[in-house]
């Protein structure tokens, strides 16, 4: 009795799934996310990734690599380099690339500017950043709630 229940089971799940059955309209599909956003959100996640990768490098003032070491604004400009794309080098020009956007509409691949814009950190998910914070430190994870306080704008370079 098992095997008739379950292949009828299975005969009604595919069907429902078929176009013109009056099932179809019931079943639930995400709408598919454009080209350009699905891309975005990608490169945005090979940029997060690199700067993962350098968690841990000693900060050096005016520094933009692994070997010698990041300073906040090198950290941000290497990781965009890393997909190809070119932005500006130092913090203050960082802060006026790409749209502005708001604390609660932070997203991964974000640049966050606190210290009134002389500092710039990546957005890498919902809770984090990661930050190359001063001399005598090393490149770390910074809880998004830390920086709030101190929160000076934030730019989306990827659309």
């Amino acid at each position: 009795m098992r095997r008739p229940l379950l292949v009828l089971v299975l005969v009604v799940t595919l069907a429902a799934g078929l176009p013109g059955t009056s099932q179809s309209a019931a079943v639930w599909r995400p709408a598919p996310e454009s080209t350009h956003t699905s891309k975005a959100r990608q490169r945005a996640r090979e940029v997060v990734e690199f700067a993962r990768r350098q968690i841990g490098v000693p900060y050096r003032y005016g520094g933009s690599s692994r070997s010698s070491g990041f300073d906040c604004s090198g950290l941000v400009y290497a990781a965009y380099r890393s997909i190809g794309k070119l932005i500006p080098r130092s913090s203050w020009e960082q802060l006026h690339a790409g749209r502005p956007i708001r604390f609660g509409d932070l997203r991964v691949g974000d640049l966050l500017f606190t210290e009134g814009g002389g500092h710039v950190q990546l957005v890498v998910s919902k809770r984090a950043a990661i930050s190359a914070p001063e001399t005598g430190q090393r490149v770390r994870y910074v809880p998004l709630g830390e920086l709030r306080a101190r929160f000076a704008g934030a730019r989306r370079l990827l659309n």
